[in-house]
């Protein structure tokens, strides 16, 4: 997974970094001329224009269920004795108990870990040469699309509801001619800054 996101080389002779361009934050959904960051095959002369990820806001549909989780044994255990008085069979050994919660705590943070992943890896790209896809499924399996900027006919995106609305997220629809995939890159920051950058970037090709 690291040779996706591979620090761009330090240039010594640069002072200072321009105005239009930022350094990426690891947790960022959101750069606009990114720099400290680069992708595998990416040419010498490709410049990344656009750095996308799902809202960070996003993680909240799984991380309020893991803090639930995690916080469900020991509420659980403020109740055990009357629990065992109605249901006998739940008086297990204290061995049995203790491997069992072992067990429940390793499912709930292996499902935080792909979770987080999932929303840390799948991201989006756009360069002046071309936009890409990169989707990571079950941590081992990778997914690249990519398409040339020529060959993209439309741009839209879509922002309903109140809480994207709040906090400007949405999503971003690139069609692209004939047989070739379609590319959605969504609940992505500042949806109309995205699709305006892609819209001139095709304007010139």
């Amino acid at each position: 997974m690291a040779d996706i996101f591979v620090a761009a080389e330090k240039k010594s002779e640069k002072k200072g970094v321009p105005a239009n361009e930022k350094h990426i934050h690891a947790l960022s959904s959101f750069c606009q001329n990114p720099l400290g960051f680069s992708f595998q095959n990416q040419e010498k002369d490709e410049k990344i224009l656009l750095f996308l990820r799902r809202h960070l806001l996003t993680n909240l549909s799984w991380l309020i269920p893991s803090l639930l989780l995690l916080l469900l044994p020991p509420l659980l255990g403020l109740f055990t004795p009357s629990l065992g008085n109605l249901f006998p069979p739940l008086l297990l050994p204290q061995n049995y108990l203790t491997v069992l919660l072992l067990f429940y705590y390793l499912f709930v943070f292996n499902y935080m870990f792909i979770s987080f992943i999932s929303w840390f890896y799948n991201i989006g790209i756009i360069t002046q040469k071309r936009v890409i896809d990169i989707d990571y499924s079950d941590i081992v399996h990778r997914y690249i699309s990519y398409t040339k900027l020529n060959l993209i006919e439309d741009v839209t995106y879509r922002q309903t509801g109140f809480i994207r609305s709040l906090f400007n997220y949405g999503d971003v629809f690139v069609q692209t001619a004939g047989t070739h995939p379609n590319f959605e890159f969504l609940s992505v920051p500042q949806p109309a800054k995205a699709t305006h950058v892609i819209q001139e970037l095709i304007g010139r090709h």
